[in-house]
């Protein structure tokens, strides 16, 4: 059922503005002079005129002075609506008998135009302007010439003042009405606040209920620089809405400030409200005020590694290589500090190396394994357990020490991994021979893989024995060499395969694997495009051919390093980039984002908690942590605890994302990309930049959850791009909608509107990936 609202014309400000007092809102279109003009009669030229607020009354009015051929004037309004109105009705006071119409100019130009209303001298009348149903007897012009009807949201509206006998006229505006399907009328509640910076004492208090207002008192001693401003900044998507204050030296003052509340405001939203002092345009101190809906969630809570239910979102660790805090890993040896801070993050699978042999030499599990297995399960962490192969070592010492680890570490084990990376590590290539993609010149397979395949296939045998709980993946190679470990020949115990698909200096939807590598790999290990799914796509195929529908892929390492660049590493070929804190942030939530699509995925785990080798600035292995050598949290922390909270139990159905469409994805010419680099391999490939957004709609254990990213690389070049997606069935959550930028946590509510059964978003989108929320 529509509700309606009065909204009130004051003074000037946006509809932004608008806020519920007592069932009726307020708007208050005339704050800024910015928003009103004077239109002569474009058509028909020669009158004078203004339109202002009248000093007397308060409100708007239109005057109007006609010359010999001029037959009309008008009051133009540029307006700021909110989504989601469906009718305006404005509420008007001519000084003498005249007729007036409402003319609006949308979104392609065209302008629409209502029939005439006889308005009586010094009495009240009514203008309505319907948007949803509105008939409109005259229309012309603009980019879509055949629309029947105007296209939001709207460029101009005109209240029309028609020429009568008389030469001048005058319409007093005096109220709106407007109509909408989401009025929010429950209360809010702000939080008081006061603290001291900079020779400023200030304070705030809040007065509760549908039109909250924000009691700011701001005192000043005689020595704050002059210039000094409190900013009190409201959270939105495309821009924060900012209001600032001076502080005066040696003064104090008081200031009302009134939150900009669209249509009543979300009642399912808690809005952080900066509040900062800003001097020489800089900030320099401050906080926050938080203003909660009556039906709001604790935007602010994370949930742990023991909350999380369900997820596929892991991270590397080092715990092995620290029996003493001392070494390369030192920072390691604190397991319990470390484990604190990544299950704070939510996060549910940790990877961890675990030798087979005591230091004395004896098969099994050492007690400091055993220990950080039990510390692990206390925190809700799942453990996939690296188990070495080493080249040097027999067949059958090896799976004597198998066999001694597994019994002793079955019960806190979740996931057995065989190797890791043996084209890397525990001297394979060296002792058998062959390249890191397993490709010999022949395109046979390499003697290293098929000699390593044969431990992995024994190991997984008695692992199943000894653990038939557990999961057991293998493989651990490069993308094109597991796909040849496949075609060796597997145990039937196996149940994943771990991949290890580091995107190297690309965006995290593009992979190094694919058709225009197969050449240098001799094998199917992705397609065209070089794009994740293709490569996920590659392996369902091999598990088809294989008749193992049953395996799983898990992604045991990914990620991108922090390091500092020196050009030293462009001489030497190397293949990881060196990111930016906030580029790597971004890049991690987007790939673990793409991950939940991806059903054949069963875990994806970040390389790594933290930073390794003391944090050393230039060297990129010593900088992939989502904490740094200091255990502080970069970006990536966050970004990793916001989506663990968010998608905690995600299940990806492709029929919800059937319910999603992308009407409209507009993006600067000056922003668009047609390569991201050229790469050795089969030649130069040249790889395709991706210009698209990205949108998936999600069943979580929070309800329904929409994740929207752009695919173009991190950059702060331009401003954001906007996007409109239809979200089929969903107009009951018109005006309940909340996103979430996934990397800083902010919250926002995002524009919405009925259409029909659907609903409309509009979304800013930059780098970071947003998640919107459903009521």
């Amino acid at each position: 059922m529509k509700s309606i609202l009065r909204l009130t014309l004051i003074a000037a400000v946006s509809a932004a503005g608008l806020c519920l007092r007592g069932g009726s809102a307020i708007f208050d279109p005339a704050a800024s002079a910015a928003n009103w003009s004077f239109n002569p009669g474009a058509e028909f030229p020669g009158a004078s005129g203004e339109t202002a607020v009248d000093p007397a009354a308060g409100k708007v009015t239109i005057r109007a002075e006609f010359a010999e051929d001029s037959r009309y004037a008008a009051g133009v309004y540029k307006p700021e609506l909110p989504p989601g109105i469906e009718k305006l009705r404005f509420r008007v006071v001519p000084d003498r008998e005249l007729e007036a119409q409402i003319r609006v100019v949308d979104a392609s130009d065209r302008s629409f135009q209502t029939a005439r209303t006889r308005l009586a001298a010094d009495t009240h009348g009514t203008l309505t302007l319907d948007l949803a149903n509105g008939e409109w007897p005259e229309k012309w012009g603009g980019k879509e010439p055949s629309a029947a009807a105007p296209l939001l949201p709207l460029k101009e509206i005109l209240l029309i003042v028609n020429r009568g006998p008389d030469r001048s006229a005058a319409l007093r505006i005096d109220a709106v009405e407007a109509e909408a399907p989401f009025i929010n009328g429950k209360p809010f509640r702000g939080e008081a606040f006061r603290f001291s910076a900079f020779g400023c004492d200030i304070s705030g208090n809040w007065t509760n209920g549908t039109n909250p207002k924000l009691k700011l008192a701001v005192t000043a001693a005689g020595t704050v620089r002059p210039g000094t401003r409190l900013a009190v900044a409201f959270p939105d998507m495309f821009r924060d809405k900012v209001v600032r204050y001076e502080a005066k030296p040696g003064e104090s003052a008081e200031y009302e400030y009134a939150p900009p509340l669209v249509l009543g405001g979300n009642a399912f939203n808690t809005y952080r409200i900066g509040i900062t002092l800003e001097q020489d345009g800089r900030t320099v101190a401050g906080g926050a005020t938080l203003l909660r809906g009556a039906d709001s969630p604790d935007w602010s809570r994370r949930l742990t590694s023991a909350e999380v239910r369900q997820s596929i979102i892991g991270c590397g660790v080092h715990f092995n290589f620290a029996p003493q805090p001392a070494g390369d890993f030192a920072v390691w040896h604190d397991y319990e500090r470390i484990m604190k801070l990544l299950s704070e993050a939510g996060i549910k699978y940790i990877r961890d190396d675990f030798q087979p042999r005591r230091p004395d030499g004896t098969p099994g599990a050492a007690p400091e394994q055993l220990a950080r297995l039990k510390a692990a399960k206390k925190h809700g962490f799942r453990v996939i357990a690296i188990i070495p192969t080493m080249a040097d070592q027999t067949l059958d010492s090896f799976l004597e020490g198998v066999r001694g680890l597994v019994s002793d570490t079955r019960d806190d084990v979740a996931v057995y991994e065989i190797g890791n990376e043996p084209h890397n590590f525990g001297g394979w290539i060296p002792r058998f021979g062959g390249t890191w993609n397993a490709r010999q010149p022949d395109n046979s397979t390499s003697p290293w893989l098929l000699e390593h395949a044969k431990y992995a296939k024994a190991a997984a045998d008695l692992i199943h024995e000894l653990a038939p709980q557990a999961e057991i993946i293998g493989g651990g190679c490069v993308t094109a060499a597991n796909i040849r470990y496949l075609q060796s020949g597997v145990s039937e115990h196996l149940d994943g395969i771990a991949d290890h698909p580091y995107a190297n200096m690309l965006p995290p939807e593009r992979l190094m694997f694919g058709t225009p590598f197969e050449g240098r790999d001799g094998v199917k290990a992705g397609g065209s495009e070089l794009t994740l799914p293709e490569v996920v796509a590659a392996y369902r195929e091999q598990f088809e051919t294989m008749n193992r529908r049953d395996l799983s892929l898990y992604f045991t390492e990914f990620g991108y390093t922090t390091y500092v660049y020196d050009g030293r590493r462009e001489r030497e070929q190397y293949g990881f980039a060196a990111y930016t804190e906030e580029a790597q942030a971004a890049y991690i939530a987007r790939r673990f984002l793409q991950c939940f699509t991806l059903p054949a995925v069963k875990a994806v785990l970040q390389y790594d908690g933290v930073d390794d080798f003391g944090g050393k600035p230039f060297d990129p292995e010593a900088n992939f942590g989502l904490l740094r050598a200091d255990l502080s949290p970069k970006a990536a922390y966050f970004a990793v605890q916001n989506l663990a909270t968010l998608f905690d139990g995600v299940r990806y159905r492709p029929e919800l994302d059937r319910l999603l469409k992308i009407e409209e994805q507009p993006l600067q010419r000056a922003a668009k990309r047609e390569y991201l680099l050229d790469w050795e391999g089969n030649g130069r490939v040249l790889l395709k930049a991706d210009n698209s957004l990205h949108a998936h709609l999600f069943a979580t254990n929070g309800g329904l959850r929409l994740a929207v990213w752009s695919g173009q690389q991190y950059s702060g070049e331009f401003a954001n791009r906007t996007a409109e997606i239809r979200v089929r069935g969903k107009a009951g959550s018109a005006g309940r909608t909340v996103g979430t930028d996934l990397v800083s946590g902010k919250c926002f509510d995002v524009p919405s509107r009925p259409d029909g059964g659907d609903l409309l978003l509009t979304l800013s989108v930059g780098n970071n990936p947003l998640a919107v929320t459903f009521f």
